[in-house]
């Protein structure tokens, strides 16, 4: 019979850890899913962008666009906000890589044109960082802080309206019309080439094009510019005589068809293409085989759908690094399913040892009848 006590004793025990190897499971999984976006960073080697001193982050955000640029004199520039639909993603990436370089403010926020896609973060950028530069496009809004200006064209759209509402409603912030320009940050400079009209029939065409340049290497930004406001920027660049060798190429409007002419690709003469798209429509086959035909191979396109974030990383010697959070690992589910592996085992053990004793138990108790008589 002591025996008998000592494994019923046992059994409290392994229950007792039992639940308490549940608790804890319960905790694990809470961090995992409180952490996993910057475990999937961690994952995916982006601590080689951070080593950098100048880092170029496309944001996964769906279909709308993003991109966050970090200077080697710790500077920041946004280029866009994506869609209200991605803005808590927004706001986790910007977060993320702010941590990482000990960063807290935007310094520049740019946004290309009033489409939602493109400034649907605002009001949330806004809510969550300091920023203290609005460069903004050059069509006004239906806001009731709208600043006056003539012969300018009025876009109707709410999201547009809130987004220019919260830029005028920040503190400390300066805010201007995209024109042309040549922003410093030490030896790397950002060159704006602003649209050259003032009204145009689509929102898109208000796309200013933007050239950072640092450690000789060249990055070209370009909104959702299409085929003629392309033609405008390359007229404009030859009546300057100037020419633009471009190492990375944001390719304009998600891939649309209806941009990154032929033309234009011959001009700039890209290394490397991102892409920042989400639906089936984008990039188009059009585009593609564009790109393919200038010398850029499918190892050198990147695509946010496919690749999700992507960073490059440039040294002050010229060379980088190129990083994707394609390499998605659900690690909350990895550990959920292993934890009750183990539970369904010790499960088993404790079944089979409740069986054991009350087989004991018949056992003895059928040996102390027999011996009454």
């Amino acid at each position: 019979m002591e025996k008998l006590k000592r494994r019923l004793k046992n059994m409290k025990e392994s229950s007792i850890v039992k639940w308490n190897f549940l608790l804890l499971l319960v905790l694990i999984c809470a961090l995992l899913f409180i952490n996993q976006y910057e475990i999937q960073y961690f994952a995916n080697a982006f601590y080689d962008v951070d080593k950098r001193p100048l880092q170029v982050f496309w944001l996964d955000v769906g279909q709308a666009s993003s991109t966050l640029i970090v200077m080697p004199n710790n500077s920041t520039m946004l280029i866009d906000t994506g869609s209200v639909d991605s803005e808590r993603e927004f706001i986790s990436s910007v977060k993320l890589i702010l941590q990482r370089n000990n960063l807290k403010d935007i310094d520049y926020l740019v946004l290309t044109h009033p489409d939602s896609d493109h400034t649907g973060g605002v009001v949330a950028l806004m809510e969550n960082f300091q920023v203290y530069n609005v460069l903004r496009p050059k069509i006004l809004s239906a806001s009731v802080l709208e600043v006056e200006a003539e012969n300018l064209n009025t876009s109707t759209s709410l999201v547009y309206q809130d987004a220019i509402t919260a830029i005028y409603r920040e503190p400390n912030c300066q805010v201007d019309f995209v024109n042309d320009a040549i922003l410093n940050f030490g030896e790397t400079y950002v060159q704006i080439f602003a649209c050259q009209n003032d009204v145009y029939a689509q929102t898109n065409d208000y796309s200013p094009y933007i050239n950072l340049v640092s450690f000789n290497r060249s990055f070209l930004f370009c909104g959702d510019a299409s085929s003629d406001r392309e033609e405008e920027f390359l007229s404009s660049l030859s009546q300057d005589n100037q020419n633009l060798d471009v190492d990375f190429l944001q390719v304009a409007h998600h891939g649309s068809k209806y941009s990154t002419t032929t033309e234009f690709l011959q001009a700039i003469k890209p290394e490397y293409a991102f892409i920042s798209a989400q639906d089936n429509f984008h990039p188009s086959g059009e585009v593609l085989t564009r790109l393919h035909e200038n010398g850029i191979t499918d190892d050198n396109i990147f695509c946010t759908k496919d690749d999700g974030m992507i960073a490059v990383g440039v040294s002050d010697d010229g060379n980088f690094v190129i990083r994707t959070l394609s390499n998605f690992v659900d690690l909350p589910l990895i550990v959920v399913l292993v934890c009750l592996c183990v539970w369904e085992f010790v499960a088993l053990y404790e079944i089979n040892e409740t069986l054991k004793m009350k087989n004991i138990f018949l056992k003895n108790r059928k040996l102390l009848s027999h011996s009454e008589f």
